[in-house]
C-alpha cells in the first residue's frame, strides 16, 4: 500500500477523540500530532516543540505564526490543555505523500523577547512597571497574588533591554516569582488563553493532584511516579546587603541568617556580602527585606526533589501529594517539568512509519521540586550596565531659565527619550499603547532628576553651578546604573558659542589665550566674568560684573570686548566701577606704593612710613616747644600723633603678640625659619596712605576732611596752600601762627589787609623795629578815644581835639623831603606590510566574482577567461575610438566667428532634439551659491567690465601618480554599461524655507518643485587591465551668448562699439530690456580647461574599492580605483546637452557659464565672483547626485521629504549619507570654495553597480 494513502486512510479512521494528544490551530483539521517535548517552569515561559503529520506537503504556514493554538493531553478525568501561540512553524521532512511539520508553542511572554526599548518609568512600583510593559501586549493575561507592599521607585530605567529581560529583572529585584495557569477550555476554538500569576514568597499555592508512587508504570490513566529522590546541597547561610543613601548621608543595611540543620557539622560562615551601588534602598526595612529575599533565593537549592514518571496531572506552582513512597506521604511543589509524549496513531501508522511507539503512544516527564512550605524566590539578575557617558538637555518650568532642587539636582532629558516634547529631531511616536505620552515631556515633569557633580562639595562649602534650562550636559551613571544619572559637566554645542571662543572659525584675534568663566542673568543679559589671560608676556587676570561695569583687573591691562583682546591700558591692577565703591577693614587699611623685592616681607610692613612718622613726631615736638617758648599757641595734637605712631610701629604696639592660630607670629630670616622680628599689624583700625614719591588727592568738585579731635599736618620741608579764590579759616578758639626763623608775611596783591580784634585788644609786638609803610597813599590810625604814640619817656597823645606832646628832652620839629620806597611783588616758583598574490596567481576569494558565474564560478574558469578579456580590453580599436571621441571638433566653428553674428530671436531659438540615447533634460537645478535675484537692482544695461579668465578654465593642480594596478582585481571580469541611469535620488516637494514652512510665490501659492522623475545618466565600465572603475558622462556643449537688443531687435552697442552681453540668470534677467540668443565659438583649449578642472575636483579624494569580506581582512591588497571623467562632444551620442554662456549669475543643470558674476548696486555693473566649482557641481547631478541644500529650491535627497511634501528640517541629518544642507560639500555650499569636499557616500552608486556585476560586497576607502 502507498504510504500516503495508508496514512490518509489511517488518519481518516480515527477522530480527534481517539487520540491521546490533540492540537487545535488556525489550520483546523490539517495536522495530527505525532509527538511533542516541552518544558514549563516557575519563573520561565513554557515552550513545546510539536511534530505534526499532514498529507498536504505544501501548506502555507504563514497563518500559523502568532496565532493561538491549544495542545491537549488526555487524562483519566478528561484532558489537560496547554494554551499558547505558535512562534515557529517549519517543514521538517517528507516521505512520499507524508509531510512532517514542526511547530513551537510558547506563552505570550515570548513576544516580550522581540522588543528592545529605552524607557524611563517614574514613581511606579514593580506591579505598576510590569503593567506599563504588559499593557502594550493585547494577549497579556496576568494576575498578582501579593501579600507584602511593594516599594515605589522614583526612577526605573529600561536601557537597551528587551521587555522580557527588563520585566524579569524587576521581578527578581522585588523578590517576586510567577507561574503560568492554562484555561482548560477544550472543545472551543483555540484562544491561547493562559494567565501569568505573579506571587511573592509568602503566597499560598493551590492544591494539585495526588500521585501514587510505583516503580513500574502499571497503566494508571493519570500515570504514576516511578522515580523520586532527594538532593541536598551546601548553600550560603548568610546575606548582608548595604547601600548608600545620599539624600540622608546614611548607609542602609540588612542582614539575614539561616539556621543550621539539627545535627549538621560545624562549618564556616558562608556569607554573601552585597555592597554594590548606591540608592538601592529607601529604608532599613527595605534593606532587610532584600536580604531575606536574597537568602531565600540562595537557599532554594539546599533541598530539592528530582523525579520522573507518567503523571499527566503534574503542574508547576501547585502543591502535589506523593503517596506510597517508603511508607510516607510527601507534599512538594514542582519548579520545572520536562514533558515528552508520543501520540497513539495506531498499529497501521506505527508499522508504516516503522515507529512502534506510535501504536499505543506514551507520556513521560521529569521534574525538579521543593518541599511544600519552602519560600520560592527567583535568583538575583544583574542589571545591564551603561558604558561611558552620555549628553542630555536640562529641562524645567516653561518660561524659566533655571530649575533645580534644594539638593542641587536638575531635571534632564536624553536625546533617545520619546514623548510629547522630545529634543529637536527626536521622536514623538512612542510605539506604546499603555503610555502614548512617552517619557519626554520637555519640561519640569521629566522624571529624570540628576545630581550635579562639583569639584568640591561639603556641608555649606564647595562649588555650586546650576546649568540653565536648555543647556547640554555630560551625564555619567553611578555604578554604571541607568537609574542613577549624575551630571558631570556641561559642553558647548552647535547653538552655544563659548564665551571666549577663539581659534579656527572665530573672530578672536588670539589663538585661545583666554581662560575663565562667563555668566548671564536669568533674563539673558550679561552677568559676571572671570578671565585669565595667558598671552606671552601679557599675563592678566580680571573679575568683572556687568552691574555698573564693576571690575578688578590685574597684570597686563587691556580693553577686552567679548573674546577679542583690545588695546593696551597699562600694567598693575585696576579696581573700577561706574557705581559706588567702598573699602572697609575692621583692623585697618594700608595703601602703599612702596615696592618690595620679590614680594618679600609681611602684609603690613610700613617701615618707611614708621621712620617718616618718627621724624614727624620729633619735628612737631621741637616746633611745639619753640612756639610755646615764644608764648605762641602750641601743637596740642602732638600726643595723638605719637599715639598713632605707637599703634603702627612694630617696635611698640604695631605687631602680633604670641602665636596666631598655633603658628609663631615672627618673620623668618635668611638664616632661620622663625626669626625674632614680629609680624606687623595695626593695633588700631587706622588707614595709612604711603608712597616713596608723591601722593595727590584731586577732585573737580569739593573735598571735605573732618576730624573730631585733631588734624595734624607735619612736613619736613615747606607746606604750601594755594587757592584760586578765597582762603578762609575759622577757629572756635584761638588761632596761632608761629614762625621759628623765617618770619611771617601777610600780603594782599590787590585789596586790603584787615586784621581785627572784635572784643579785646590787638597787639603788634616786635623785639626790634615795627615798620608801617604806605607807598601810594596814606596811613590812617583811628581810635574811638585816643591815640598814643610812645617811645621811652616821650609820648604824643591825640585825644579829642587835643594833641599832647610830652618828652623829658628836647622837642624838635623840622621840615624837608622824606621819600618812601615803593612796594614790590614777586611770583613764587611752584607687554607588516600586506601580502598580495603574485601576477597570474588566482585569488581564492575573487575567483567566484565573475559576471555570469557568481560565487559558483571556479578559479580555473576565471583564469582562462582573464587572458582573453585582458587582450580584448587592450586592442587598438579602443584607442582609436577614444581618439575619435576626443577630436577637437569644437574648433571647427571658429571660422564662423564674425561681428555680424547669425542672430536668432531668443524666443525662437530651436532646441536641438536629443537622440534616442540622450537623457531627458532634468528640471532646473540652481546652484546653491548664486545670489538672489531680489538682491540685484534692475536698471539700464552697462557695458560689461573686463572680466578675468574664470577659475573653471584653470588647469588642475599637479596630480599624484595613479596607483599601480591590483594583482587581485585583475582577476575580475570586465564589465561595461552605457547610458546607465541610477535610481532617482530626489523627490517632488514644495519649496521650503529654513523653518520648515512652504515658500509662496508672488500670489502666495506654494511653489511645487518636480524632481522625482529626474535621473542622472552616464557610461560606467570596469577594466581589469588597470583595475579601474570609470564613470564617464558625455556632455554636448552648445556655446551661446545673449545680447541686449533695442526696439529694432538690433544689439545695443557699448562705448567700445561691441554688443552688450548680459549674463545668464536662471531666475530671469536682472537688467531691463529685451534679450536675444546668439551662437558663438569657443576655443578647444578652453574646453580642455573645463574638463581638467571638473575631473580634478571630482577625483581629488582618490577613492577606491576593496572587498568587504576578504579573508585577508585589513591586509587585503585588492583595490579597484574609481575615476570620474567628463567628455565634451558636439555630435553623436551624449547624456546631456548644455548651453554655455560667457558669464552667468545663476546657472542650472542645462545652462552653464564660464565665469560667475553678480550685480553691484553701487557701480551698477556686473563684477566677477571668487573661485567656484559650479561645473563640477552640475556634473555631479549627471552622476545622479542630489543637492545638499534646499532653501533655494535644490534637488534635495528624497529621504528628507516628509508626508506633507516639505523638507523635514527637524529630522536629524543622516549618517554617512546625503545631507540636507552642507557648507563644505561639493553638492552644497562647498561648491563656492576652492576645494569642496567629495564625501565617501558620493561613491556608493558606483560601488553598488560593481556589486551587481560580480556579486561581491565592496567597501569605499580613501
Amino acid at each position: 500500500m502507498d504510504l500516503a494513502a495508508a496514512l490518509t486512510g489511517a488518519l481518516n479512521g480515527y477522530s480527534q477523540a481517539t487520540r491521546h494528544i490533540q492540537i487545535d490551530t488556525a489550520l483546523s483539521g490539517k495536522f495530527v500530532v505525532e509527538r511533542f517535548h516541552g518544558r514549563e517552569a516557575v519563573n520561565e515561559s513554557f515552550r513545546f516543540e510539536i511534530d505534526v503529520l499532514s498529507n498536504e506537503p505544501f501548506l502555507d504556514l504563514n497563518p500559523l505564526i502568532g496565532s493561538a493554538a491549544r495542545l491537549r493531553l488526555a487524562t483519566a478525568s478528561g484532558e489537560r490543555c496547554w494554551n499558547g501561540y505558535i512562534t515557529h512553524a517549519a517543514y521538517a521532512d517528507s516521505d512520499g505523500g507524508l509531510t512532517r511539520y514542526r511547530l513551537t508553542l510558547e506563552s505570550w511572554l515570548a513576544f516580550l523577547h522581540l522588543r528592545r526599548n529605552c524607557l524611563y518609568f517614574v514613581d511606579l512600583d514593580t506591579e505598576g512597571i510590569c503593567e506599563r510593559v504588559f499593557g502594550d501586549y493585547p494577549e497579556a493575561r496576568r494576575r498578582y497574588a501579593l501579600n507584602d507592599p511593594l516599594r515605589t521607585y522614583a526612577l526605573r530605567g529600561q536601557y537597551r533591554e528587551t521587555d522580557f529581560s527588563f520585566v524579569m529583572r524587576q521581578l527578581s529585584e522585588a523578590g517576586l516569582s510567577f507561574r503560568i495557569e492554562h484555561a482548560q477550555d477544550g472543545g472551543k476554538a483555540p484562544s491561547g488563553e493562559h494567565t501569568v500569576v505573579v506571587f511573592d514568597r509568602r503566597a499560598e499555592f493551590a492544591r494539585g493532584s495526588t500521585i501514587a508512587f510505583n516503580q513500574q508504570d502499571v497503566g494508571d490513566p493519570d500515570g504514576v511516579m516511578t522515580q523520586f529522590t532527594e538532593r541536598h546541597r551546601i548553600v550560603p547561610d548568610r546575606v548582608v546587603a548595604t547601600s548608600w543613601k545620599a539624600s540622608e548621608l546614611l548607609a542602609l543595611a540588612g542582614q539575614a541568617q539561616g539556621q543550621p540543620d539539627d545535627g549538621a557539622p560545624v562549618m564556616p560562615v558562608r556569607e554573601i556580602f552585597d555592597g554594590q551601588r548606591a540608592g538601592r534602598f529607601d529604608t532599613s526595612d527595605g534593606a532587610q527585606r532584600y536580604a531575606d529575599q536574597r537568602l531565600d533565593a540562595l537557599r532554594l537549592p539546599k533541598l530539592t526533589h528530582h523525579g520522573a514518571g507518567s503523571s499527566r496531572t503534574l503542574e508547576t506552582g501547585k502543591v502535589h501529594t506523593l503517596t506510597g513512597y517508603l511508607g510516607k506521604t510527601i507534599e512538594f511543589v514542582p519548579l520545572s517539568i520536562d514533558h515528552e509524549a508520543v501520540n497513539n496513531l495506531g498499529a497501521e501508522i506505527a508499522q508504516l512509519l516503522e515507529r512502534g511507539e506510535l501504536e499505543q503512544g506514551l507520556y513521560r516527564n521529569r521534574f525538579v521540586a521543593v518541599p511544600a512550605g519552602v519560600p520560592i524566590v527567583p535568583p538575583y539578575r544583574d542589571r545591564p550596565t551603561v558604558s561611558g557617558v552620555q549628553t542630555a538637555i536640562v529641562v524645567g518650568e516653561p518660561g524659566n531659565r533655571v530649575s533645580s532642587t534644594r539638593d542641587h539636582q536638575v531635571r534632564i532629558q536624553f536625546p533617545w527619550m520619546r514623548g510629547t516634547a522630545p529634543l529637536p529631531g527626536g521622536l514623538t511616536n512612542t510605539a506604546s499603547r499603555s503610555n502614548p505620552a512617552g517619557h519626554a515631556p520637555g519640561n519640569h515633569q521629566s522624571g529624570v532628576l540628576a545630581r550635579l557633580a562639583e569639584q568640591t562639595a561639603g556641608p555649606n562649602f564647595g562649588h555650586s553651578f546650576t546649568p540653565r534650562i536648555g543647556a547640554e550636559v555630560v551625564v555619567g551613571f553611578d555604578s554604571s546604573n541607568i537609574d542613577m544619572p549624575v551630571v558631570l559637566g556641561q559642553v558647548y554645542g552647535g547653538h552655544v558659542q563659548p564665551p571666549f571662543a577663539a581659534g579656527e572659525g572665530s573672530s578672536a584675534n588670539h589663538p585661545g589665550t583666554l581662560t575663565g568663566m562667563q555668566t548671564q542673568t536669568l533674563d539673558g543679559q550679561s552677568g559676571s566674568r572671570w578671565v585669565m589671560d595667558d598671552a606671552s608676556g601679557q599675563s592678566r587676570h580680571e573679575v568683572l560684573n556687568a552691574v555698573a561695569n564693576s571690575s578688578l583687573a590685574q597684570g597686563y591691562l587691556i580693553a577686552q570686548q567679548g573674546a577679542v583682546r583690545g588695546t593696551y591700558r597699562g600694567e598693575g591692577f585696576e579696581l573700577a566701577t561706574q557705581g559706588w565703591s567702598v573699602v572697609r577693614a575692621g583692623e585697618g587699611v594700608l595703601v602703599s606704593s612702596t615696592a618690595r623685592a620679590q614680594a618679600s616681607s609681611s602684609q603690613m610692613d610700613i617701615a618707611e612710613s614708621v621712620g617718616q612718622l618718627k621724624q614727624a613726631v620729633a619735628t612737631a615736638r621741637r616746633l611745639d616747644g619753640s612756639a610755646t617758648g615764644a608764648k605762641a599757641g602750641g601743637l596740642a595734637g602732638n600726643p595723638a600723633q605719637a599715639d598713632f605712631l605707637k599703634a603702627i610701629d612694630p617696635q611698640q604696639d604695631g605687631k602680633y603678640t604670641g602665636a596666631v592660630n598655633g603658628q609663631s607670629a615672627t618673620r623668618p630670616t635668611a638664616t632661620q625659619r622663625e626669626g625674632g622680628e614680629p609680624v606687623e599689624r595695626f593695633a588700631a583700625p587706622a588707614i595709612v596712605l604711603e608712597s616713596p614719591e608723591s601722593i595727590a588727592l584731586t577732585t573737580p568738585a569739593s573735598a571735605v576732611s573732618y576730624a573730631a579731635e585733631y588734624t595734624h599736618l607735619t612736613v619736613q620741608g615747606d607746606a604750601h596752600l594755594g587757592a584760586g579764590a578765597t582762603v578762609a579759616g575759622a577757629s572756635n578758639d584761638a588761632v596761632s601762627l608761629y614762625s621759628a626763623a623765617g618770619g611771617v608775611k601777610a600780603i594782599a596783591n590787590q585789596g586790603p589787609v584787615s586784621v581785627e580784634a572784635h572784643t579785646a585788644a590787638m597787639e603788634i609786638l616786635a623785639d626790634q623795629s615795627v615798620r608801617i609803610v604806605s607807598s601810594e597813599d596814606r596811613i590812617d590810625v583811628l581810635a574811638q578815644d585816643a591815640i598814643v604814640l610812645q617811645q621811652g619817656p616821650s609820648r604824643i597823645t591825640l585825644k579829642g581835639a587835643d594833641i599832647t606832646v610830652e618828652t623829658p628832652g628836647q622837642f624838635l620839629v623840622k621840615a624837608g623831603s622824606h621819600p618812601f620806597p615803593g612796594p614790590a611783588t614777586t611770583s613764587p616758583s611752584l607687554p607588516a606590510l600586506p601580502v598580495s598574490p603574485s601576477p597570474g596567481e588566482a585569488c581564492e576569494f575573487l575567483a567566484g566574482g565573475f559576471a555570469g558565474g557568481g560565487a559558483s564560478a571556479t578559479a580555473a574558469a576565471a583564469t582562462s577567461s582573464l587572458a582573453s578579456a585582458t587582450a580584448a580590453a587592450a586592442t587598438p580599436s579602443l584607442a582609436s575610438a577614444t581618439a575619435a571621441a576626443a577630436t577637437p571638433s569644437l574648433t571647427s566653428a571658429a571660422a564662423a566667428a564674425s561681428p555680424a553674428l547669425a542672430a536668432v530671436a531668443a524666443s525662437a531659438v530651436p532646441q536641438e532634439p536629443a537622440p534616442a540615447s540622450a537623457a531627458a533634460a532634468p528640471p532646473a537645478s540652481p546652484v546653491p551659491f548664486a545670489p538672489s535675484a531680489a538682491s540685484q537692482s534692475a536698471g539700464a544695461a552697462r557695458p560689461m567690465p573686463s572680466i578675468p579668465i574664470s577659475s573653471e578654465l584653470a588647469g588642475p593642480p599637479s596630480k599624484l601618480p595613479p596607483p599601480p594596478p591590483s594583482a587581485c582585481a585583475r582577476q575580475l571580469q570586465p564589465a561595461k554599461e552605457n547610458d546607465y541611469a541610477p535610481e532617482a535620488s530626489s523627490a517632488d516637494y514644495y519649496q521650503t524655507d529654513a523653518s520648515g514652512h512652504a515658500v509662496g510665490d508672488s500670489h502666495g501659492r506654494a511653489i511645487f518643485l518636480t524632481f522625482a522623475s529626474w535621473k542622472g545618466k552616464f557610461d560606467i565600465e570596469y577594466s581589469p587591465a588597470d583595475t579601474t572603475l570609470t564613470a564617464t558622462v558625455l556632455i554636448q556643449l552648445v556655446p551661446k551668448d545673449q545680447y541686449l537688443v533695442d526696439g529694432n531687435n538690433q544689439p545695443v552697442l557699448d562705448a567700445a562699439g561691441n554688443p552688450t552681453s548680459v549674463p545668464f540668470n536662471g531666475d530671469g534677467p536682472v537688467i531691463g530690456g529685451n534679450l536675444r540668443q546668439y551662437s558663438r565659438t569657443i576655443a578647444a583649449a578652453t574646453v580642455d580647461g573645463f574638463q581638467r578642472r571638473i575631473e580634478s575636483c571630482l577625483n581629488r579624494s582618490r577613492y577606491y574599492l576593496r572587498p568587504k569580506f576578504c579573508p585577508r581582512g585589513g591586509a587585503c591588497t585588492c583595490k579597484v580605483s574609481i575615476a570620474m571623467k567628463v567628455k565634451f562632444v558636439t555630435t553623436g551620442r551624449f547624456h546631456k546637452s548644455v548651453d554655455l554662456y560667457p558669464t552667468f549669475s545663476r546657472a542650472d543643470a542645462s545652462k552653464w557659464g564660464e565665469t560667475q558674476v553678480t550685480w553691484d548696486r553701487n557701480t551698477r555693473a556686473y563684477v566677477p565672483l571668487a573661485t567656484q566649482n559650479a561645473m563640477a557641481h552640475e556634473t555631479g547631478h549627471l552622476f545622479g547626485w542630489p543637492d545638499e541644500y534646499f532653501e533655494n529650491g535644490g534637488a534635495v535627497y528624497r529621504k528628507y521629504i516628509n508626508e506633507q511634501g516639505l523638507v523635514n528640517v527637524q529630522m536629524n541629518p543622516l549618517t554617512d549619507d546625503w545631507q540636507r544642507t552642507s557648507d563644505t560639500n561639493l553638492m552644497g555650499q562647498g561648491a563656492y570654495s576652492e576645494r569642496p569636499a567629495i564625501r565617501k557616500y558620493y561613491m556608493y552608486g558606483f560601488r553598488d553597480w560593481l556589486k551587481d556585476q560580480n556579486g561581491i560586497e565592496w567597501d569605499v576607502l580613501k
